[in-house]
């Protein structure tokens, strides 16, 4: 919010957004909705996202994800995909 980030995405083509970040529950997942909301396709890096508030709402932000806003992957399933050349996601509908 308050950036030119979703700008610079749209001008670039981008449909899918792959996020990291602490905290899991809170700014990672804030991030998610807004993406999905902007109709990008989330993909969140679940070994590359912590809470500094504890392993149990840090599993409640991937869940949340996973149930609703896009699908959540460790960094080898990502880089397996990357490799298979397949555009992630295409063979699932948008969670919603």
């Amino acid at each position: 919010m308050g950036t030119d980030l979703d700008g610079l995405l749209h001008a670039l083509g981008a449909e899918n957004v792959c996020l990291m970040g602490i905290n899991t529950n809170t700014c990672v997942l804030n991030t998610a909705f807004t993406a999905f909301n902007k109709d990008y396709r989330v993909v969140v890096m679940s070994d590359c996202v912590a809470s500094m508030y504890g392993e149990d709402l840090h599993v409640l932000g991937l869940q949340n994800v996973s149930r609703c806003l896009g699908w959540v992957v460790d960094n080898d399933e990502f880089k397996q995909k990357l490799a298979e050349g397949s555009n992630y996601g295409s063979e699932l509908t948008k969670a919603g």
